[in-house]
């Protein structure tokens, strides 16, 4: 049995194993099912949607449970977590278009050396390190402000400390 088909089977078993009674016949069915998937990479996208799917049904149980009243009671108490989560996701994102333009920098200057002469390579820095990511920081927010504020609050914060490091690098020159 290959490592994937391994994985896929571990991961419904561990589901199999915490799921809720409820859950268990309906989870060792899925297990089983998925002997009958020819390619290993399919058979873990199967577990993987398995497990949703059964996380999702055990969290509908939790809700009936605890009843209609608890959801209402916490929901006032939720507004300033899904602010925070939204201005930490905006942060994220931000982040992750930083990352990915750092990491094209070093690509092409790691494989193609005549990029790091000084003049070439100052302008595709300042294009790919700085003008590209400004943008894309500038565009998000405006298109984000008025639906998802704090995410855009999130992103704006990154994009002021990329222009604070970029005026504190320039005066250092």
């Amino acid at each position: 049995m290959s490592p994937l088909r391994q994985l896929a089977q571990g991961l419904l078993r561990a589901v199999l194993r915490h799921s809720c009674t409820e859950n268990e016949e309906w989870a060792r069915a899925m297990l089983v099912e998925m002997d009958f998937i020819e390619s290993d990479w399919a058979a873990l996208w199967w577990a993987l949607g398995c497990t949703t799917a059964i996380w999702r049904q055990s969290g509908r149980g939790l809700r009936r449970r605890f009843g209609k009243h608890a959801i209402h009671k916490e929901a006032g108490m939720n507004e300033g977590g899904k602010k925070a989560v939204g201005f930490l996701s905006g942060v994220g994102v931000a982040l992750g278009v930083a990352a990915a333009a750092l990491g094209v920098l070093f690509v092409m200057f790691s494989y193609f050396p005549f990029m790091q002469d000084h003049h070439v390579g100052q302008w595709f820095h300042f294009g790919v390190g700085i003008f590209i990511p400004e943008t894309i920081f500038i565009v998000a927010t405006i298109a984000l402000w008025r639906k998802r504020r704090p995410m855009a609050i999130g992103i704006l914060l990154v994009a002021a400390v990329s222009w604070v490091h970029l005026a504190i690098h320039f005066a250092h020159r």
